[in-house]
């Protein structure tokens, strides 16, 4: 599987934001509970989500998928990923999400990215007067 780490349209951001994510394996949950993440980065495709302790135990198995749940901007964002890669970082884990192909929501993530990028200019610009 060809990684788009480089890809031109991700979004690092200053402050990580909240997501809230379940636990697939071969497409059903593996149980009702959600659990709190962190989005480190995004793209429309993918992006890097902090999990806690509890995913450790699915990691190897390569049906492996997250549901995530996150708001960029204003709007609620679900999205379902496989996981490709993680690595160990303080108590829980950093993993790499390649996004399933959903065209109503990489529309929504670019919107939702330009519009927060566009009144964080505007707070930076208020800033500075």
């Amino acid at each position: 599987m060809n990684f788009k780490r480089k890809e031109g349209f991700r979004f690092v951001f200053n402050e990580p934001i909240e997501a809230t994510y379940g636990i697939y394996i071969n497409d059903k949950p593996v149980n009702i509970e959600k659990y709190n993440g962190k989005i480190l980065d995004i793209s429309p495709r993918g992006m890097k989500l902090f999990c806690g302790p509890e995913i450790e135990k699915y990691l190897n198995d390569p049906s492996l998928q997250v549901e995530i749940q996150f708001v960029l901007d204003v709007t609620t964002i679900r999205a379902i990923g496989d996981i490709v890669w993680s690595k160990p970082l303080g108590d829980g884990f950093q993993c790499g999400v390649v996004l399933a192909v959903q065209e109503d929501v990489d529309e929504l993530i670019i919107s939702e990215m330009k519009r927060r990028r566009k009144k964080e200019v505007l707070q930076s610009k208020h800033r500075k007067y």
